[in-house]
């Protein structure tokens, strides 16, 4: 347990992990000695990894250590501040979303993904690496935000708080430390080039000589220190957890330069090698640069320029209107149906909500909410229809960001990054077993050049150039397609694309096109009364048949029911006032007791069959087509809930002996799916995202088409536009195809690393020529990534 000593008054007593002097009262841990809160963390996780008792000590909220930050966070106690920073609020968890510009490595990562370790209250933490955000689920009644912020600035990472939330109009590039840090190194490269240069031309004298390079070492200590610090931590911190990086040798490279430098200018046996140091360390950080640019221009365009390919029910001056996203505004005023997102943060207006906050928490518990209520985006109505009114608008890169997490993944693992992450873990261990194999070699044979060869292997080999091939070739592919009405949700779904050899399809609304659904009533006629009332039940209900129903009836209808409830792919049933209204299949209205081989939308009222709907389809246009060049490169087949009426149709167009099965229902789709993966299929389920969300999630890809609704479901891997559905098999191509993208850039790494290997180790590389190297092959493995792709993009579609 952690204690605070108070006995204690002695000056001279250090702190066992900095070496810092102690205060009076300082704490205690495991019998050692702290002078604050972070270093008793660093010291327990180093030790046992036990981060639980961080809080028995400190009861109180607020930093009474005096290496906390000095900022004042007082205002994180007032409630319109928490309400505009947090994105998401409930009485037993909250989300909030940091800026922490201190992300560097996986050291980072691992500290901040392991917060839950500080403090029961803390339910999760999840880092995005590359934008430096950090997102932490708290229980409000177990910890306030105030303290969660002052926990992250007493451990070094302390938040960037910005009150006024990103509109979607702003690129998130903003770290601003890296452009000091390449300023310092560019201002130290230059004078010290400067300063060498009659050394190399030979006229500087001795004393000029031993002038300029103390001057030399003035300038390359703040050049290391501050510009080289974030590598020199990482490659510390990652050897103190018993793990390895690509900043092991990047640091080792950096501090023999600077030592042997200095070395030989205080013996005067030398002129160092500062230079090559200063021009090391200024090529690596334009390389960060060039890279952090690229990703954050590339995800600026997926996030807000490529917005999903669905929409949402607003109301106008004509009605309710279907718009897209990107066309909401804060004030407007939606319609949520029942299993329908909400797209932004709102106020609950008409409607006595249930909210599924699963897609947000991993939470699948209804939340009630009364008129007047806030709803937050990614919440799911189910039940009757709702009245919001957007209070925010809708930011998609929230709700990307919820879709890319782990609460609806199973266990779908990509090849190729498995490959990168193996390759990375063994590729510094090769490199410093080479770098001291050269070292010891030289040593015998040649002195001279023992330290060049050396220092070059440590710096000439990266596999930087691996690394990045799949974030920046695949991230370009995303926005690619994003662009094209294909949006993907990650770039491992391309790797499990590239896999595939067969192709469900569900019938309705995915080989059918819901627009042009007809149903016609060939039942008893209805009143006036009745058709009202089913009108108002129909219209609650997003699927396909519901809206050809409610297309087919004229008259008037009611948005508020007081009850609803959908069964998937059986029907629905609503109270209208006070009337029971049934609405579904023969064996939903006649609970299996029905004729088997009745067929159409029966409808029942106060338990009285009054009629039924025949409903014909529409095939989508250029399905034909599609499915016949689809059937060429994989096994394709029909997973329906809908009866085998339109078989024979078809059958005209789908391959002899194609796989045809009707009248499934949800738990029937998913299990025939894990069927045919047991049997080793790699299986694409291609929907409308609606009774279809087992199946989806089930199979190794799942794509939703949508079409003028919000049937988006967080269990597909990707979003499909109705208008671009004939280019499905375009995009499939062209996505088997971008294989030879990363085995180009593979290439490339490898014979960049042999080459330069095979000079350095023979002491022919100079160690600024590798400084100089090294971010040009990342450069041009990233500027190869992004080039191909768009030219292999505009070949296949």
């Amino acid at each position: 347990m952690f204690k605070l000593k108070y006995q204690s008054d002695d000056a001279s007593v250090k702190c066992t992990h900095c070496g810092d002097s102690c205060p009076e009262d300082h704490p205690v841990y495991d019998e050692k000695d702290f002078c604050c809160k972070g270093c008793q963390i660093v010291y327990a996780v180093l030790k046992d990894n036990n981060l639980g008792d961080y809080y028995a000590f400190s009861d109180k909220p607020g930093i009474s250590q005096r290496s906390a930050s000095d900022k004042n966070y007082l205002f994180l106690d007032d409630e319109d501040v928490i309400n505009n920073l947090l994105q998401f609020r409930e009485e037993k968890l909250c989300k909030i979303s940091f800026s922490i510009p201190q992300i560097h490595c996986a050291s980072c990562i691992w500290l901040l993904e392991n917060l839950s370790k500080l403090n029961p209250g803390i339910l999760g933490s999840r880092v995005n690496f590359l934008s430096k955000k950090t997102t932490v689920s708290y229980d409000p009644s177990k910890i306030t935000l105030r303290q969660i912020v002052e926990q992250l600035a007493i451990i070094g990472y302390p938040p960037e708080l910005n009150l006024q939330k990103l509109s979607e109009s702003k690129n998130t590039f903003s770290d601003r430390k890296l452009y000091y840090k390449l300023g310092l190194a560019g201002f130290s490269f230059g004078n010290i080039m400067l300063l060498s240069f009659p050394e190399y031309l030979g006229f500087a004298q001795a004393s000029v000589k031993f002038y300029i390079g103390y001057i030399n070492i003035i300038l390359a200590l703040p050049l290391l220190l501050y510009s080289g610090y974030d590598y020199l931590r990482s490659a510390y911190w990652t050897i103190k957890m018993k793990a390895v990086n690509i900043d092991i040798p990047i640091a080792v490279g950096m501090l023999t330069l600077f030592f042997r430098s200095v070395y030989e200018i205080i013996s005067q046996t030398g002129e160092g090698y500062l230079d090559s140091l200063a021009g090391f360390i200024f090529f690596l950080l334009i390389g960060k640069w060039f890279q952090q640019y690229t990703f954050y221009s590339i995800a600026f365009d997926r996030n807000y320029k490529s917005y999903f390919p669905i929409s949402a029910l607003t109301q106008t001056t004509e009605g309710w209107q279907s718009r897209s996203l990107d066309k909401l505004k804060v004030g407007d005023l939606l319609l949520i149906k029942n299993e329908e997102i909400i797209p932004g943060d709102a106020i609950l207006i008409k409607g006595s909500a249930s909210i599924d906050y699963s897609f947000v928490t991993g939470e699948s518990e209804l939340t009630k909410k009364p008129e007047g209520a806030k709803l937050f985006a990614g919440g799911k109505n189910i039940g009757v229809n709702i009245q919001i009114q957007l209070t925010q608008k809708v930011d998609q890169s929230y709700l990307t960001k919820l879709w890319d997490e782990d609460t609806f993944s199973i266990d779908k693992e990509a090849r190729t990054q498995t490959l990168v992450s193996k390759i990375g873990k063994y590729f510094t261990i090769t490199i410093m077993s080479i770098a001291l194999i050269t070292l010891i070699y030289w040593l015998f044979t040649d002195k001279s050049v023992a330290f060049n060869a050396f220092t070059a292997v440590l710096i000439v080999a990266c596999p930087c150039a691996l690394a990045l091939a799949i974030p920046f070739s695949y991230g370009n592919i995303l926005r690619l397609l994003g662009k094209h009405s294909f949006y993907l949700k990650n770039v491992q779904v391309i790797d499990r694309i590239q896999q595939l050899d067969e192709i469900i399809f569900d019938k309705t609304g995915t080989i059918t096109d819901h627009k042009n659904i007809s149903a016609i009533l060939i039942g008893k006629a209805i009143t006036p009364r009745q058709e009202y009332l089913l009108k108002s039940t129909v219209f609650q209900s997003s699927h396909p048949l519901s809206k050809a129903i409610f297309k087919s009836l004229k008259g008037d209808f009611t948005s508020e029911v007081s009850y609803f409830c959908e069964t998937p792919g059986r029907g629905i049933e609503a109270r209208v006032g006070d009337t029971t209204i049934r609405v579904g299949s023969p064996d939903f209205i006649f609970d299996q007791k029905g004729d088997k081989q009745l067929k159409g939308i029966f409808i029942e009222m106060d338990g009285i069959v009054i009629t039924h709907f025949d409903i014909f389809h529409q095939l989508r246009q250029g399905v034909e087509n599609l499915i016949s060049k689809l059937s060429k490169s994989y096994k394709v087949s029909i997973l329906s809930g809908d009866n085998d009426k339109e078989k024979e149709r078809l059958q005209t167009f789908f391959p002899v002996g194609a796989t045809m099965i009707f009248d499934q229902k949800p738990i029937d789709k998913l299990n025939y799916i894990k069927t045919r993966q047991h049997l080793g299929y790699k299986v694409a389920m291609i929907g409308d995202g609606i009774n279809d969300a087992g199946a989806l999630m089930q199979s190794d890809i799942g794509i939703v088409i949508s079409e003028d609704s919000n049937n988006f479901t967080p269990a597909c891997d990707a979003i499909l536009g109705a208008e671009a559905f004939g280019s499905l098999l375009n995009y499939l191509t062209f996505l088997k195809q971008a294989r030879w993208i990363i085995i180009g850039a593979f290439v490339i790494a490898f014979l960049y690393n042999v080459v330069g290997l095979y000079f350095a180790v023979r002491g022919e590389l100079l160690p600024v020529v590798a400084a100089i190297i090294m971010p040009v092959s990342s450069i041009s493995v990233l500027i190869y990534g992004l080039m191909s792709s768009k030219l292999m993009f505009r070949k296949y579609t």
